[in-house]
């Protein structure tokens, strides 16, 4: 695949996984196309291809079939592409055929990673684009993908960390982008001008890399950043809760399995006294939390990204706990300690599915924020909701994608939280129709929990 007239600007690998027909949609409604489409089953692809501008939106339900390695079923093959003029490209692809993720990767400008579960995938879909001299956008990607693509020579991009009184100052889509505004995107330090689609701008040179485009991690930064931003001279304590009825995928699953023992969180820390307190806090069942609907369960640990956030804004606490409105998938986690990673990211999915089923689902993030202003204590609290988790990942890699397309984020290795403007995503999904709620209230106090026993 040569780049040439009408070659796709952008390619979305896992485009029928529950986030990637999400990203696919919401980049066709922007007006972004024709675009490449990939996956290991060519028939889903094809049909996600078929469907057009303005097709539906979510006709099929979360499924995990995002590109995972497995072999490409059927006569087609890996690498086999389906294009019509001016329609989107369908593509087979087999990561664990190089050849047929180059050719997926060779002639698009961005290439954005749907597909999982990220702790297998890691770099591997990253050194493809980066090879073909195309942007990646990963909607996972943690620190283990960032620590192998530093090693690798791609350099760490400059943004700074923004602080509680720096949100609104830059354009748009780019935190800390300096003169690259969208009026110069040609000319912008991404190279999207210069160096063009072709031979010339191959390798890593010149390429940007936005990883933790996603819910958790990066709008589960992003959100706290813009609430910082809320009229707080200073901040010293967040509390997150961030959870409901939402089904587990299978690579989802997995990735949720692997952070378990990965070092992506220290489960029942907190951090305190501006430092991570292993095992200082416990789960609670039946608790009655702010904006959740009726007795929920918490179970409490400290992410990388948490400890990161703490730092960059200076908290002296933070206390992040993840919420599950039911029984069913908090006693399958119980019981993955028993159990291969397979067969634990399987009863992950069985039980998230039986939780869902006859209800509901809905997926929120609640951050309430304590500091000062003018002298006086403040207390905020922002609530963001969803039918799910995955449009809220989507909807990050879509503005991510949107900006490096664009020209406004520099070369080298970035995180989402790093490069998106905190409050241009939270206006963002202001008028996004998948987010069902989305406010800042103040002086939100705790609802009294009644605990009946820890888990």
């Amino acid at each position: 695949m040569r780049a040439g007239r009408g070659t796709p600007a952008i390619a979305v690998l896992g485009c029928y996984g529950a986030v990637g027909r999400s990203v696919v949609r919401r980049l066709r409604e922007a007006g972004t196309g024709p675009l490449r489409l990939g996956g290991r089953d060519l028939d889903r692809v094809r049909a996600l291809a078929g469907t057009g501008p303005g097709g539906p939106a979510g006709a099929e339900a979360a499924t995990g079939g995002a590109a995972t390695g497995e072999a490409v079923t059927g006569t087609a093959g890996a690498g086999a592409v389906e294009a019509r003029a001016g329609a989107d490209e369908a593509v087979a692809v087999d990561l664990r055929d190089a050849a047929a993720l180059a050719a997926f990767c060779e002639g698009c400008h961005v290439v954005v990673n749907c597909a999982g579960p990220s702790s297998r995938i890691l770099d591997t879909v990253a050194r493809a684009a980066l090879a073909a001299g195309a942007h990646y956008v990963d909607v996972a990607g943690d620190a283990a993908v960032r620590d192998r693509l530093a090693a690798a020579g791609l350099p760490t991009g400059s943004a700074a960390r923004r602080g509680p009184a720096d949100h609104g100052s830059d354009g748009p889509g780019f935190a800390g982008q300096g003169s690259d505004g969208p009026d110069s995107a040609g000319q912008g330090s991404a190279g999207h001008g210069s160096e063009g689609r072709g031979s010339g701008g191959r390798g890593r040179a010149g390429r940007v890399v936005v990883l933790s485009a996603g819910m958790m991690p990066g709008l589960s930064a992003l959100l706290p950043r813009h609430l910082a931003g809320q009229g707080f001279d200073r901040v010293d304590r967040l509390t997150a809760h961030v959870g409901g009825v939402d089904r587990f995928t299978n690579a989802a699953a997995l990735d949720y399995v692997a952070s378990l023992s990965g070092g992506y969180a220290t489960p029942l820390a907190v951090w305190r006294g501006h430092q991570v307190i292993p095992r200082a806090s416990r789960p609670r069942r039946g608790v009655e939390l702010p904006h959740f609907p009726g007795r929920v369960n918490a179970y409490p640990y400290l992410s990388a990204e948490a400890e990161r956030l703490a730092r960059s804004l200076g908290f002296a606490e933070v206390e992040w706990s993840s919420v599950f409105d039911g029984e069913l998938t908090l006693a399958a986690l119980a019981r993955l300690h028993d159990l291969d990673a397979d067969t634990a990211a399987g009863e992950l999915v069985r039980a998230s599915r039986l939780e869902a089923f006859g209800r509901t689902p809905y997926f929120q993030m609640v951050f309430r924020m304590e500091g000062e202003a003018a002298g006086r204590p403040v207390a905020r609290t922002l609530v963001a909701r969803a039918a799910d988790s995955y449009e809220l990942s989507a909807a990050v890699a879509v503005l991510a994608a949107r900006a490096v397309l664009r020209g406004l984020v520099r070369p080298g290795l970035h995180e989402a939280a790093d490069v998106l403007d905190a409050g241009a995503v939270f206006q963002a999904l202001l008028d996004d129709p998948a987010v069902t709620r989305l406010e800042v209230v103040d002086d939100v106090s705790p609802a009294a929990e009644v605990e009946e026993g820890v888990l």
